[in-house]
Formats: structure tokens, C-alpha cells, sequence
């Protein structure tokens, strides 16, 4: 909605002077923050600053926008429901998250979505800015410049960053007490499959060896251990996919173990995954493959800061979290500290085969 127009213009002529200065407006959301996100050629850094106080600080919320986000919201939820591997990881999140609000969809839910306002969305958003908030800004300008417009815009920086301010806590997510859980989908033939449990947050000193270990285990495609013992050595699966890390933000991340498989090889393939997850914490992992998985990492540092968008998003990230992730030295130096032993001893801190929760999306026909 913080694009859709604001107290001295329509969505409509913000989109027109957008477009004709080149200028790319986003707004974005995670389960934690939201806020937007301006791209314009350098000469115009002043305008871009303007136009993004303007849609923080005055937005319209007009109800006839509002009613027609939330019903493309809700159709994209639908049409979302039809995916039986999407419906199997929705259950999945529920029995990870539950009570937390994060365990539902993140497009909310059809009573959810009825039950909202213009006047919800506004008030969410003051909340937030009472809160306070950060502005990152990259490219090629005069630093001065900007922070004296920023600083004529938003007021004084007292560098603190968000802080903490009267809210709604939600629930601890505990998750629901079945280790397991079983639903039906609309797939004809194949079973959906997710396992997994907590581990860190984003700001956890293991965070480093943790993103290595998921690698290693899967999370860059077909050349980890469980896609290569699963898929290609045992053909048991159609498709594999693993996150060690999934959302962790200032609440803990999830180890997330995904197979596309038939039916019939679901429990082989999950004790194939308990296989490959008790290697990963009864010995560490081969020189050879982390030295891989570390030349790939270094391999894919330089796209970190491939854009001035990149780069702001870094800074973003570094203001949010109390991190110098913005620094290539410190990027380069978690990198370059990754040991086996390092990893394998995080893997033994964080990583438990016996506490995983498993959800399986079966066709009608196996329930």
C-alpha cells in the first residue's frame, strides 16, 4: 500500500512521474520489517529522497487500491492452495510455528484477509514509524549532500537504529506436539515431504559455519549430500531442496529438508535424510568438499555488491542486525575462517536428526 498513492498524489501519477524519470519504486515486506525501495540514476538521488519521505511519512491508504490489493492478495493465495507441494509446506510451517502468527501463510489467510481495513494498514504502519527505522543509501553522490536531506526530511540520526517500542508480542512458537503429520493434497501421484527443526538466528556467531554446513548438505542444488545420496545415487526423489538457515532473522532460522518423491519411497527417503544428517554430526566433513564449498562462496562474494540496490540492502541489513556485513573484509573473513572442525562442531550444536518434525502431502488416494 505504500505505493499506491499518498496525500499529494494518486498511484497513478506516482507511476507516470515514475516512469518517466526511469525511476523504480518497490514496496517490501518480511515477517519483520517493511519498507521500500527507490532506484534512480544518480542525478536524481535528491528527487528519489523526496518521493521516498513522501510515501513513508504521507501515505494515502485509499480504500478503493486497498480492496483491490487484497483481492489479487487473496487470489494469489488461492491459486497458491491448488500446489500440493505448497499446501504439504504450509502444514509444515504450522507445525513448526504453532501458536506464532508465523504459522500461517504469508499471504495470511482468506478470514484473515477479510477481516483487514485501510485504517489497519495505516495504523500498522505509524506503529512501526514510532519505532523508528533505518535509510540506506548507495550509489554514486555526495555523502553530505544526502545526509543534510535526509536529515531535512526525517530529522536528526541518533543513530540507534529501530528501537523497541510498545507492541503486540506475539506467542513463543512452540509448534504443535505431533513429530509428525500427515495431510491430503490434490497431487495425483507424488508425495510431498518436509522435515526439519530450529537452529540460529541471524546474528548467531555460528551463522557462517551453518551456511557452509548447507551447502555441503544441499542448499546450492545437486551436488550436496542429500541431493546426491537421494536423488542421484538412489533416484528416490523427482526433487530435493535444503535450507539450514530458512527466514532466521532475529527469531531462529530452520533446518528445512524438501523431497518430491512418490509415495511409496517416503520413509525410505526420510531415513535417508536422518542418514545424511547424523553423518553431518558424528564426523566432520571431507577437506575436499568444504574447500569446494568455499571457492564457490568466494566464488559468489563479488555479486553481493553487484548494484547500488545490493549495496543498500547490505546496509540495511548491517543497521538492522548490529552486523558489518556491509565490509567485505568481514564477508570475506567468516569465509575464509570456515574449518572442518568449525563446521562440524556447529553441525553437533545445531543439527539433531531425532528432534525432527516431519510433515508428508500424500495424495488422496494414500491417506
Amino acid at each position: 500500500m505504500l505505493v499506491e498513492g499518498t496525500e499529494r498524489r494518486t498511484w497513478r501519477e506516482i507511476a507516470e512521474q515514475a516512469e518517466a524519470r526511469g525511476v523504480s519504486i518497490d514496496g517490501s515486506a518480511t515477517a519483520e520489517v517493511h519498507g521500500l525501495t527507490v532506484d534512480a540514476l544518480a542525478d536524481d538521488a535528491g528527487l528519489a529522497l523526496d518521493w521516498l519521505a513522501e510515501l513513508l511519512l504521507a501515505p494515502r491508504f485509499a480504500p478503493d487500491r486497498f480492496e483491490l490489493l487484497r483481492d489479487q492478495t487473496l487470489g494469489e493465495l488461492l491459486s497458491l492452495a491448488d500446489r500440493p507441494e505448497v499446501v504439504t509446506g504450509w502444514a509444515f510451517r504450522d507445525q513448526l510455528y504453532h501458536p506464532h502468527p508465523l504459522a500461517a501463510p504469508s499471504h495470511g489467510t482468506p478470514e484473515s484477509l477479510d477481516g483487514l481495513s485501510p485504517e489497519d494498514c495505516r495504523r500498522f504502519h505509524l506503529d512501526a514509524l514510532a519505532r523508528g527505522g533505518v535509510v540506506a543509501v548507495a550509489g554514486a553522490i555526495d555523502e553530505r549532500e544526502v545526509l543534510a536531506r535526509l536529515e531535512l526530511l526525517f530529522g536528526p540520526a541518533d543513530g540507534s537504529g529501530p528501537r523497541p517500542g510498545s507492541r503486540w508480542e506475539p506467542p513463543a512458537p512452540r509448534g504443535r506436539p505431533e513429530r509428525r503429520v500427515e495431510v491430503a493434497t490434490a497431487s495425483r501421484e507424488q508425495a510431498h515431504v518436509y522435515a526439519g527443526h530450529f537452529t540460529v538466528n541471524r546474528t548467531h556467531p555460528d551463522l557462517p559455519e551453518l551456511r557452509a554446513l548447507g551447502i555441503l548438505l544441499g542448499s546450492d542444488g545437486l551436488a550436496g549430500l542429500i541431493p546426491n545420496r537421494i536423488r542421484e545415487r538412489e533416484g528416490l526423489a523427482y526433487a530435493t531442496g535444503v535450507d539450514v538457515l530458512a527466514g532466521a532473522g532475529a527469531d531462529p532460522g530452520a533446518l528445512s529438508v524438501y523431497l518430491g518423491t512418490h509415495p511409496d519411497h517416503v520413509e525410505r527417503g526420510l531415513e535417508l535424510v536422518r542418514d545424511s544428517l547424523r553423518l553431518a554430526i558424528e564426523e566432520p566433513p571431507g577437506a575436499e568438499a568444504l574447500e569446494e564449498c568455499r571457492t564457490g562462496m568466494f566464488g559468489r562474494e563479488p555479486f553481493a555488491t553487484e548494484t547500488a540496490g545490493r549495496w543498500a540492502a547490505l546496509l540495511v541489513d548491517s543497521l538492522f542486525h548490529g552486523l558489518p556485513t556491509y565490509r567485505r573484509s568481514f564477508r570475506l573473513e567468516r569465509i575464509e575462517r570456515l574449518t572442518r572442525r568449525g563446521v562440524f562442531e556447529a553441525a553437533r550444536r545445531h543439527i539433531d536428526p531425532d528432534r525432527l518434525r516431519v510433515t508428508v502431502g500424500l495424495p488422496v488416494t494414500h491417506t
